[in-house]
């Protein structure tokens, strides 16, 4: 009964500090800003497109090609809509941001030394980071899904279409939660908000370079499969609206559950091992 009031406390004290960090209500208005944007460019691009007026057939089937092309695009926002306020690179910010900072001002040696159990404390991060995630999955999902309406999807919304949203929400959601996993266990590993910080910025832009290289050479040798099985690129799949492959359902439920307990793992026993200094 303890050890469950311990862990209950720990987290109710780290909500509490995630929800007065200045950082959270930041990384809030950005992403709004940041679909705002998205959907601003899109409504722009379909009025310039549709408020055009060909004079032969050639451009009207052009016309035609391109609003074809730029109507899918809002339901695309919101089938995406972590990837479309780029919710994962926040959500790392700000870890870096609040858990960096108990190591750096020691509050986290303060806790230990006070006879606080390790294991509760990583805890206490991981699930106040995922309350965090599922705020922000809640909150950029809704802005995009008010966003789309205003346009449509170019065709009448179905069942299939709320089904795949409700796929996407979940995939997405799993998807976050593993890269904040490893986000968390970087920081356990650097023990500084400067640090952690860069160190998820610099793996963050590594794997997205080196990653859009190997897509590009895969595409054009028509084996690129093996990319979505990778660290951090899961997020692509869980944000199609197509219906997914065998090889696709695996890499976005099973790579994403590995990647993060794998990650858990290690941040969870350096931090058992490792003196706090």
């Amino acid at each position: 009964m303890k050890n469950t009031d311990g862990m209950v406390c720990a987290l109710k004290s780290d909500l509490f500090k995630l929800k007065k960090h200045k950082s959270v209500w930041i990384g809030l208005a950005v992403m709004f800003g940041i679909i705002l944007l998205v959907y601003c460019i899109y409504w722009i691009g379909m009025a310039i497109i549709g408020n055009m007026e060909p004079t032969d057939a050639e451009a009207i089937m052009m016309k035609d090609q391109m609003l074809e092309i730029l109507s899918p695009l809002g339901y695309a926002s919101l089938a995406g809509f972590s990837d479309t306020c780029s919710m994962s690179l926040f959500v790392a910010i700000i870890a870096c941001l609040f858990v960096g900072k108990d190591f750096s001002n020691g509050a986290i040696r303060v806790s230990v030394s006070r006879g606080t159990n390790r294991t509760q404390l990583y805890f206490s991060k991981w699930l106040s980071l995922a309350v965090l995630i599922v705020i922000y999955s809640v909150f950029a999902i809704i802005v995009c899904g008010i966003f789309t309406a205003f346009k449509g999807i170019g065709v009448p919304f179905t069942g299939a279409h709320f089904a795949v949203l409700v796929r996407n929400f979940a995939l997405q959601l799993l998807c976050n939660l593993a890269t904040m996993s490893i986000v968390l266990m970087l920081i356990f590993l650097c023990r500084s908000s400067g640090a952690s910080l860069g160190a998820t910025i610099g793996i963050y832009i590594a794997f997205s370079i080196i990653f859009s290289i190997a897509s590009t050479v895969g595409s054009m040798s028509g084996n690129s499969d093996w990319i979505m099985f990778m660290p951090l690129q899961q997020i692509i799949v869980a944000s199609s609206t197509a219906k997914l492959t065998v090889a696709q359902i695996c890499a976005v439920i099973i790579m994403p559950l590995v990647y993060g307990g794998i990650a858990t793992a290690i941040g969870l026993c350096t931090f058992l091992k490792r003196d706090i200094k």
